[in-house]
């Protein structure tokens, strides 16, 4: 099983979830998280042009699951963390993620989780979990690297004409026993770097 943010957001088949995003304000999009029947799962809220760029992936009931915050530029790469709840406790980070490469088109994010054992050289480490691409054109994907082992993917495009008016929505597939929390926090990640560039 590959839980990140909880067990509960593991299932022991294949997930399928339908992503919708709508922009509210010029500083403000939302995501909305569907199950095939229509249920809401998880809302993504918060500024997308804010100085920390914090996102809130909260449930059904509007309580906090995690959030996102940049922690600013680092080497001219952004990188996010992640926490439980609304924390900011670096007992409560959950994951973290930065862009590997500076000079690549391709929006790609090395996922690290938090180390067993403190180390003074973060930038040594190999990633936990890599993605790739991002929902534009069902390109997303998300990969354990050791073993190239997909974990999730975009498998349903949005219509461009959805893209120009700021309201779209796309499939998200996600294999058995892989944390859909995590994935969608990741998904939302990728769509701001990409905006950054």
């Amino acid at each position: 099983m590959m839980s990140v943010v909880g067990e509960m957001f593991c299932n022991p088949y294949t997930t399928e979830l339908v992503v919708r995003r709508r922009r509210e304000s010029l500083k403000k999009d939302r995501f909305d998280v569907f199950d095939l029947s229509d249920n809401l799962i998880f809302t993504v809220d918060g500024g997308t042009w804010n100085i920390r760029r914090k996102r809130v992936l909260r449930d059904a009931t509007g309580s906090p699951i995690l959030s996102m915050r940049t922690k600013g530029i680092v080497t001219m790469r952004y990188k996010w963390e992640v926490f439980k709840g609304e924390s900011t406790e670096s007992d409560d980070l959950l994951f973290s993620v930065r862009e590997p490469n500076l000079f690549s088109f391709k929006t790609s994010l090395d996922v690290s989780l938090p180390p067993q054992q403190p180390s003074t050289d973060s930038s040594s480490i190999e990633p936990d979990f890599r993605t790739s691409g991002s929902y534009i054109g069902s390109s997303f994907k998300l990969f354990e690297p050791v073993h190239n082992t997909l974990l999730a993917e975009v498998v349903h495009d949005f219509s461009w004409g959805g893209l120009i008016i700021g309201k779209y929505s796309f499939k998200v597939r996600v294999n058995p026993y892989v944390d859909f929390a995590f994935v969608i926090a990741l998904l939302v990640i990728a769509d701001d770097t990409s905006n950054l560039r």
